[in-house]
């Protein structure tokens, strides 16, 4: 991993960390404000208890952090639908004993009333109608957060809070790059392999291209039968030239995996990609079924780029107008070929486009 992968993903962690040891804090004060006691009316408890929650919530928040990222880790080695529902129970569960377990040895840093003292007292509460009900507490507020962690996943990283905020509720106008990438010879792979078959290497292609995706701050726009539509907004895409280096990420993770292709599949997947910039307007469409659309001529002069990388003889093609906004801001962009300036379909103006060196 190089010096700038590791710096995104310490600084991915951060960010993971710090919001859920948050929603933890916040969830363990609504539940010490929300408390009745015994004449019925809701109390407010004193200063000392507020400073319980937060040292509560910090070691909560880290304590189901690391067991929910050791349980992603080990989902794709889960054959099953149920046995993941299993796994989430006992990520919840074991968090909540290893909560009570810890407060407990951490009773010189902070006291929290009625707490127990000694240890045959801590064995009482794992056994007490209290800590079950810190577990169904600890459940429910487990599974909402892997919930919204899963909508999240599904939609795509940072979707759901737009959506929530209903950030583009009314059109808004953004410059973005966006990169369409395909399987070559894709008809070719579909009738030799079978239905079944190519839907499983198409699945496997997109699983491996997470990490690349993740790397580089891309957003996934979407996925069209074996095409993926990749976007970022134009600083974060030029930044360190991560709109074209997510490709040669990809092509990477594919050579490293190229003995598992060649056995699986009998072939060893090879894409294509063409990238470009320009302004798009940005929209939530759909009454049914919700999603944040692009619409432009960015989006399109991309796609037909994308499509002219055979009659190149191409893996890589760039337009013009993007490779200048790169040059901008990175002062090392060489290794490209101009093609010529193309009429692209339904266009009016020509296009320069340049062809990128691929290994």
């Amino acid at each position: 991993m190089d010096k700038v992968s590791f710096k995104s993903s310490y600084r991915s962690l951060g960010v993971y960390f710090l919001t859920i040891i948050s929603v933890w804090i916040l969830a363990l004060f609504f539940l010490m404000i929300f408390q009745v006691d015994e004449t019925s009316h809701l109390s407010v408890y004193k200063i000392q208890n507020i400073k319980n929650v937060l040292w509560t919530g910090i070691i909560a928040g880290i304590i189901w952090g690391v067991i929910f990222k050791l349980a992603r880790y080990l989902r794709n080695k889960i054959p099953t639908y149920f046995l993941l529902i299993i796994v989430s129970l006992l990520v919840n569960v074991s968090s909540a004993y290893l909560l009570i377990y810890c407060m407990y040895h951490m009773g010189d840093f902070f006291s929290i009333d009625d707490f127990p003292a000694t240890f045959p007292q801590l064995l009482s509460l794992y056994r007490s109608q209290m800590f079950y009900a810190i577990l169904v507490y600890f459940f429910i507020v487990g599974s909402l957060i892997e919930i919204f962690h899963e909508i999240d996943r599904k939609l795509g990283k940072g979707i759901l809070v737009k959506f929530l905020l209903g950030r583009y509720y009314k059109p808004k106008e953004e410059k973005r790059i966006f990169l369409f990438m395909d399987l070559k010879s894709s008809t070719y792979y579909a009738e030799k392999l079978g239905h079944f078959k190519y839907s499983r290497l198409i699945q496997d292609c997109f699983k491996d291209i997470s990490d690349a995706v993740r790397v580089n701050h891309a957003q996934i726009y979407q996925y069209v039968g074996d095409e993926v539509v990749l976007t970022w907004k134009i600083n974060d895409g030029i930044e360190n030239l991560r709109c074209l280096q997510v490709f040669y990420d990809f092509l990477d993770i594919l050579e490293k995996k190229k003995g598992y292709y060649q056995k699986t599949y009998g072939m060893i997947p090879i894409f294509k990609a063409g990238v470009h910039s320009g302004k798009v307007m940005v929209a939530e469409v759909g009454e049914l079924k919700s999603e944040i659309a692009y619409h432009g001529d960015a989006i399109n002069t991309a796609s037909r780029i994308q499509g002219l990388c055979n009659s190149y003889e191409s893996r890589l093609l760039i337009s013009g107008d993007l490779l200048a906004e790169l040059k901008k801001k990175n002062k090392k962009v060489d290794m490209y070929t101009f093609l010529g300036a193309v009429l692209l379909t339904g266009k009016k103006i020509p296009t320069e486009l340049y062809s990128c060196l691929v290994n």
